[in-house]
């Protein structure tokens, strides 16, 4: 039932005892060691907004502060897309996070008033024409416009596995170095930073860091008190020459099976800028000492590290769906990634949209002989119809649009008309999963 709710408001430093009780409440995880200056670090407070209860303290309360019903906050990220004339561009998206609805509020608006106020001012910024997220329950935020556009899927592989690649790969990767140093490090953090930025331009459906972030990331911070025996976070770089091409973030932990070394190697990122440099860090990964087996979170459905390992069964393969994307501003989205090159296209989509009022309409698309596009408004039939939780689902070439036939009912009114923007869309490759944010 919706209730008369407060207007969202803009949180700031004096709210972060509010913010660490609410997320405690909501998630019901607690850091040991993580104070109110790291959530300071981890937060952006430009783009955090809460929902205050209107009223004062409740029987059993302290006389302090309300509680909040509800917050999120967001990060200014960056998202490789296709290109026009192949390649990859980077293009701003709104990567929302910390949405927490108090148990005392679900069911009663909360979360409908803050995505929409959320939405609404991505809109009006004008920085960004796409929002992303990673769902806690995918159930969630379909109804709010956004797709499911990247899947992730987890590896795991036991110590010693032989990496059978091709033979001139091989030779390629014999030819990369490699080496670990702690994360925590001023030096450490820039040298990632540096490298995965490097490894996003040639990555389709990277999720980018902003640069303010560098030293701060809150997925890298490491809270000694919290690790319960694991070993601080590392990372393994890969060199050609002086130049980096890849890194992997990890941890071990120790453990042991009958007197016999059974550790785990946790991979919770990985990149690499070609796929020598891709073997090189796979081949020490799964073969470290004192370990039994290594899990690679966050990696493509069609990775080639589950082929070298000998394809999806041997590398233990479980997909989960990872990064969802809702376009905030339909014309721009569609005008800011490219196309297949050597099909033009001009068609009419007419996009539903109940949340984002301003893309609801019809949209004539464009597309050059190059595959880049233009799209702007019409008062033409339209070809197609979609919700526009199908163009997010699409948007990075790895689900295609045809498939949303059945799924979430886009309509075809032109023969043909969904097939060819569903080819014009479709990337040769899987995008890969989004970072944690």
């Amino acid at each position: 039932m919706t209730i008369s709710l407060p207007a969202p408001v803009d949180l700031t430093p004096e709210d972060l005892p509010r913010i660490r009780d609410l997320l405690e409440t909501v998630w019901f995880s607690v850091v040991p060691g993580k104070t109110l200056q790291h959530l300071d670090e981890e937060i952006d407070l430009r783009h955090a907004r809460g929902i205050p209860r209107p009223d004062g303290p409740l029987p059993g309360e302290p006389a302090a502060a309300a509680p909040l019903l509800g917050l999120y906050s967001a990060f200014d990220l960056g998202l490789s897309v296709p290109a026009a004339g192949g390649g990859l561009i980077r293009v701003p998206m709104d990567g929302l996070t910390m949405v927490s609805v108090h148990p005392d509020a679900r069911r009663k608006g909360v979360l409908r008033r803050m995505m929409t106020d959320h939405l609404h001012r991505v809109h009006e910024r004008g920085e960004a024409a796409l929002a992303g997220l990673h769902a806690s329950e995918p159930a969630i935020y379909g109804r709010f416009g956004y797709g499911h556009a990247s899947a992730e899927a987890k590896l795991t592989i036991g110590r010693g596995t032989t990496l059978a690649a091709p033979e001139a790969l091989t030779a390629r990767a014999d030819e990369i170095r490699t080496h670990v140093t702690d994360l925590d490090t001023e030096a450490a953090l820039a040298a990632v930073h540096r490298t995965h930025l490097a490894c996003a331009d040639v990555t389709l459906g990277t999720v980018t860091r902003p640069g303010s972030t560098e030293q701060s990331w809150f997925a890298f911070r490491d809270h000694p008190k919290a690790r319960a025996g694991k070993e601080p976070n590392r990372v393994m770089f890969a060199r050609r020459g002086e130049e980096l091409t890849g890194y992997a973030v990890f941890r071990r932990e120790s453990r042991w099976d009958d007197g016999q070394p059974a550790g785990e190697v946790s991979v919770a990122e990985l990149a690499a800028a070609d796929h020598a440099s891709l073997l090189a860090l796979a081949r020490r990964l799964v073969d470290m000492d004192l370990t039994g087996r290594t899990v690679f979170w966050s990696r493509p459905t069609d990775d080639p590290l589950a082929w070298w390992a000998g394809g999806p069964r041997p590398a233990g393969m479980r997909v989960f769906d990872a990064l969802w994307l809702r376009l905030v501003d339909v014309p721009r989205a569609l005008s800011e990634r490219g196309y297949a090159a050597g099909a033009p296209l001009d068609l009419v989509v007419q996009v539903e949209d109940e949340v984002c009022p301003w893309n609801a309409g019809r949209w004539r698309l464009q597309v050059d002989g190059d595959g880049s596009a233009q799209a702007g408004p019409t008062d033409t039939e339209p070809d197609l119809v979609t919700p526009v939780a199908a163009l997010g689902a699409a948007y990075l070439g790895g689900r295609t649009l045809l498939a949303q036939v059945p799924t979430l009912g886009v309509q075809e009114r032109t023969p043909g008309a969904v097939a060819a923007l569903s080819r014009a869309m479709r990337a040769d490759r899987e995008p890969v999963p989004a970072i944690g944010f």
